[in-house]
């Protein structure tokens, strides 16, 4: 009776050894049945035909006898997001200083200004000036306003106009007329001049005559009236109006020193006269 009560039993713990050496491997691959139960076998070496059998090899679990294949680590895991915008941001650019560029008017404002003065010539109003250049290009600037006098004339007067009528032979005719009044404007005075004679005075003789015969001779410049005294040829002449343009600004350059006489003229018009040098 106590055999049939332990058969069962035993049977039952075969069957359950035997499926978890199928599970764990340890059975049908040639290993050892002691792995299932932990102990440790020393393995046997038998000597047949004086050649070594060798050892079998120990069967554990994977963890114990394979090194698992390491899955790849994605980069964008490991890569700090700092470094990804510091490699995309686009650096800015360095701007070049610009320098400004002064802008110098006709007048030449950077220069030294020898004289600025205004007045009204009337009458032929004659002035001189004697000027000593010494830095060229010396420059002799001018600006012109003229005077204005009145001027009528008549026009039509577009808001007024009369109804006439007319007896004629077959009876009466009516006609519109427009009425026609006296007006008047500004207009620059035609009597307004302006003009400007540069002698260059030689105090040396010879000189003198040298300048003089590289102009073409006295009779040349006496033809021209371009000789001033006995001494004196005129080099630069400019006006307004009376043969001369009517711009209002004109500049005149000398670009040779020396001794200079700007003798002015004019009428009806107020001028104003600059004499600049660097």
């Amino acid at each position: 009776m106590l055999t049939t009560r332990i058969l069962p039993v035993l049977l039952v713990a075969v069957l359950v050894v035997v499926v978890l050496g199928y599970m764990s491997g340890a059975i049908g691959t040639g290993s050892d049945m002691s792995q299932l139960f932990g102990q440790s076998s020393t393995p046997a070496s038998t000597e047949s035909s004086g050649a070594a059998t060798p050892a079998a090899t120990p069967v554990g679990t994977p963890a114990e006898t394979e090194s698992p294949t390491p899955v790849p680590t994605p980069t964008w895991e490991t890569v700090p997001i700092s470094s990804q915008i510091n490699e995309v941001v686009t650096p800015t650019p360095q701007v070049t200083p610009v320098t400004a560029v002064p802008t110098v008017s006709s007048t030449e404002p950077a220069y030294y200004v020898h004289m600025d003065d205004t007045m009204k010539y009337n009458t032929s109003t004659s002035r001189m000036f004697e000027v000593n250049v010494d830095q060229v290009p010396f420059v002799v600037y001018f600006s012109f306003n003229p005077g204005t006098v009145k001027k009528s004339y008549v026009a039509k007067e577009s808001t007024s106009s009369n109804t006439v009528r007319y007896e004629e032979w077959y009876g009466t005719r009516s006609q519109v007329e427009s009425k026609y009044v006296v007006k008047s404007t500004d207009v620059i005075d035609p009597n307004a001049w302006f003009k400007v004679d540069i002698v260059r005075i030689y105090a040396d003789s010879d000189a003198y005559a040298a300048a003089v015969s590289a102009a073409g001779g006295k009779e040349k410049l006496a033809e021209k009236k371009l000789l001033y005294g006995d001494n004196g040829i005129i080099v630069k002449q400019d006006g307004y109006a009376h043969g001369y343009s009517s711009e209002v600004e004109k500049e005149l350059k000398l670009f040779s020193a020396g001794t200079y006489l700007v003798k002015v003229t004019g009428n009806q018009i107020v001028v104003n006269i600059q004499m600049l040098s660097p």
